[in-house]
C-alpha cells in the first residue's frame, strides 16, 4: 500500500512542480532550444536505433558521416525503451516531456526509499525525497535531463542495503537478500547508462561503498554470507562493470578520433566552470522563491547554470537540528555529515585551494576524471545526505508526538507534515517553455544525406529534432564539442550554390541541400535562396518557406 501510494503520489507531485511542462508536451520543451532539443532526438534515436540498427547503436544520424555522434554528448541509451516508436518530432518531444517530468517523480521516489531503508518514518521519508528531487539547485538543470534522472542513485544503495541486511539497528547478513542485491546492481548499471556527467563519480561513489561494506564486514568478524547473495554480487558487480566499461570504451574512441574534444578537458575550462564559495547560497534565476532573493549572489558569476548550488533554507535548517535530535546513531551523523563536507568542497572544482586536495589529484589517478568540466554536480550527494539528516530529525519529532497529549498531537504532526510541503515550495520554478519550431517543408521530401543551410558552424539543436522525422542523415548536428568537419563545411558552403561548394557537396556524399527561408533572413542565404542554378549540377525545388537542393 505504501509503495503504490508513493508511485501515484510523486507521478502527481511532479507533474504539478513542473507544470506547465504537459501542458503543451507534444510543441514545447523545459529550459530553453539549445540542448533540451539534442537531448529529446537522443532518446528518440536510441529508440529507432533498438529497432533499426541494434549493433551500432551509438552512430546516429546527425553530424554525418561521423560515428558515434549519439555519444559526442552525453549517452541516454538507458532510455532507449522509452523512445520506441517516435514517428516525427511530436511524438519525440512528448516523450522528452514524459521523462521530464517522471525524472522528478523516480527522484522523489529513490530519495524516500533510501530513507525508509535506513530506518526514517514515513513523514521524515517525504521529506529526503522532497529534498533530492525538488532542491533548487535542480532548477539549475531544468536544460540537461542527464543531470536530473539521477533517481538511480538512492535507489540502488537503498536496494544494495537492504539485499546485504544493511538499515535499520545494526547490520545482520541473516536478514540479507540475494535478489534486492542483484535489483541494486542492475538498477545502478542502469543509471551508469544515463552517461557519465553523473554515472562516472557515482562509480566512485559506489566503489567507496563496497569498501565501507567490506571493511564493516571485516570489523564484524567476518559473518558468512549466503552463497546466493555471493552470487548475486559477483553478477551485479560484473553486469555493473560491463556497461561502464562499455560505455566507457565508446567514449575513447570519440576522444580518440577528435583531438578537438581536448580542448574540454584542460584546466582553464574547469576554472570557468567551477562555483564559488557564494554558489552555495545562489539559486538560480529561474527560482520561484529564492531566483529574486540571492540575485546579488549571482552577481559575477559567468556561468550559473553549473555555480548556483543553494540546497534550499527549509532542508539545511532542519538537518541541523538532525544533528542533535534525531533517530540516526552518531555513528551514522558523523558519515552523513561528511558526505556532505567532502561533496561540497569537491563541487567548488578549483575554487577550493586550487583543486590541489581534489579535482587535480583526481584528474591524475582516476581514469575519466580528466575529461570532467563541471564539478559543481557533486553538490548532489550533499543534497542527499542533508536530506537523510533531515528525515532523521522529522523522524524523531514525530515519534516524541506518541507522548503528547492528545490535543496536541494533531497539530504538531500537522506542524511536521509541513516540512515537507515547504521543501517542495522552495522548489518551485519559473522555467520557460519556448515552443520548438515546426519543420520546413522541403525536410518532408529529403531521403539524405542532408545539408540544412545556413549550417551553423558551432551547434544547430533545431535541425537535430527535426531530424525524428524520419531519422534521415544529416550534416548538421549539436554536442558537447563540434566536430572539426564542420568548420570546413561552414566555410565552403558560404557561397552556396556555386559549382565549387557543390562539388565539395557531391564529393561528400550529400545529396540534398534545404535553405529554410526564416533561418536565412539576415544572411548571405537570404538573396543566395533566388539565385539562378542554370547549367549547375543541382535541381532548385521552391518549397514555399524552404527551398530544397538536390544535387546531380
Amino acid at each position: 500500500m505504501e509503495l503504490a501510494a508513493l508511485g501515484v503520489g510523486s507521478v502527481v507531485l511532479a507533474v504539478i512542480m513542473t507544470w506547465p511542462t504537459m501542458a503543451h508536451p507534444a510543441t514545447t520543451l523545459p529550459g530553453d532550444l539549445e540542448d533540451p532539443p539534442c537531448l529529446a532526438w537522443e532518446i528518440a534515436w536510441y529508440g529507432h536505433a533498438l529497432l533499426q540498427q541494434f549493433r551500432h547503436p551509438f552512430d546516429g544520424n546527425i553530424f554525418w558521416p561521423v560515428q558515434h555522434t549519439a555519444v559526442i554528448s552525453d549517452s541516454l541509451v538507458g532510455l532507449a525503451p522509452l523512445g520506441l516508436g517516435v514517428n516525427d518530432m511530436a511524438d519525440a518531444l512528448l516523450r522528452y516531456n514524459l521523462i521530464y517530468v517522471l525524472a522528478a517523480a523516480f527522484n522523489f521516489v529513490g530519495a524516500y526509499l533510501l530513507a525508509r531503508q535506513l530506518g526514517s518514518g514515513r513523514t521524515g521519508a517525504l521529506v529526503a525525497g522532497a529534498a533530492f528531487a525538488y532542491t533548487p539547485w535542480r532548477i539549475c538543470h531544468a536544460i540537461h535531463i542527464n543531470i536530473l534522472m539521477t533517481g538511480g542513485v538512492p535507489l540502488s544503495i537503498a536496494l544494495l542495503l537492504r539485499g546485504h541486511g544493511i538499515g535499520r539497528g545494526r547490520w545482520d547478513l541473516s536478514q540479507a537478500r540475494p535478489w534486492p542485491a542483484l535489483a541494486g546492481w542492475a538498477v545502478a548499471a542502469w543509471q551508469m547508462s544515463l552517461g557519465f556527467a553523473i554515472g562516472l563519480s557515482f562509480a566512485y561513489v559506489l566503489m567507496l561503498i563496497v569498501l565501507a561494506g567490506f571493511a564493516g564486514w571485516l570489523a564484524a568478524g567476518r559473518p558468512r554470507p549466503s552463497r546466493r547473495l555471493l552470487a548475486a554480487d559477483v553478477a551485479g558487480g560484473v553486469g555493473f562493470a560491463a556497461v561502464t566499461f562499455a560505455l566507457g570504451s565508446v567514449f575513447a574512441q570519440v576522444a580518440k578520433d577528435h583531438p578537438e574534444a581536448a580542448r574540454t578537458r584542460n584546466v582553464a575550462i574547469l576554472d570557468y566552470f567551477s562555483p564559488p564559495l557564494r554558489g552555495f547560497w545562489a539559486a538560480h534565476e529561474n527560482s520561484f522563491l529564492w531566483g529574486p532573493l540571492t540575485s546579488g549572489a549571482r552577481d559575477g558569476i559567468p556561468w550559473t547554470v553549473e555555480a548556483c548550488l543553494f540546497p534550499g533554507l527549509t532542508v539545511v535548517l532542519i538537518a541541523a537540528l538532525g544533528l542533535v535530535v534525531t533517530v540516526w546513531s552518531r555513528r551514522r551523523r558523523v558519515w552523513l555529515v561528511l558526505v556532505v563536507l567532502i561533496s561540497a568542497l569537491w563541487a567548488l572544482g578549483t575554487t577550493f585551494l586550487g583543486g590541489r586536495w581534489t579535482w587535480l589529484p583526481a584528474r591524475e589517478l582516476l581514469p575519466g576524471f580528466d575529461a570532467v568540466r563541471t564539478s559543481g554536480r557533486l553538490v548532489m550527494y550533499a543534497v542527499l545526505a542533508l536530506g537523510l539528516l533531515a528525515a532523521g530529525a522529522v523522524t524523531r519529532l514525530t515519534r516524541l508526538t506518541r507522548f503528547t497529549r492528545f490535543t496536541r498531537v494533531a497539530s504538531l504532526r500537522s506542524a511536521l507534515l509541513a516540512i515537507p510541503l515547504l521543501v517542495c515550495v522552495e522548489g518551485l520554478s519559473t522555467v520557460p517553455h519556448p515552443k520548438v519550431p515546426q519543420p520546413p517543408s522541403a525536410l518532408a521530401q529529403v531521403k539524405g544525406p542532408v545539408l540544412i543551410l545556413p549550417a551553423l558552424r558551432f551547434r544547430d539543436p533545431i535541425s537535430v529534432i527535426w531530424s525524428t522525422n524520419g531519422f534521415y542523415q544529416q550534416v548538421n548536428g549539436h554536442g558537447s564539442f563540434i566536430p572539426r568537419m564542420m568548420v570546413d563545411v561552414a566555410r565552403i558552403t558560404t557561397s552556396f550554390p556555386d559549382r565549387m561548394s557543390l562539388e565539395y557537396l557531391r564529393r561528400m556524399g550529400v545529396r540534398e541541400v534545404v535553405i529554410p527561408r526564416d533561418r536565412a533572413i539576415g544572411h548571405i542565404f537570404e538573396t543566395a535562396v533566388e539565385r539562378s542554378v542554370t547549367g549547375l549540377p543541382v535541381e532548385r525545388r521552391d518549397m514555399g518557406d524552404s527551398v530544397l537542393y538536390v544535387i546531380h
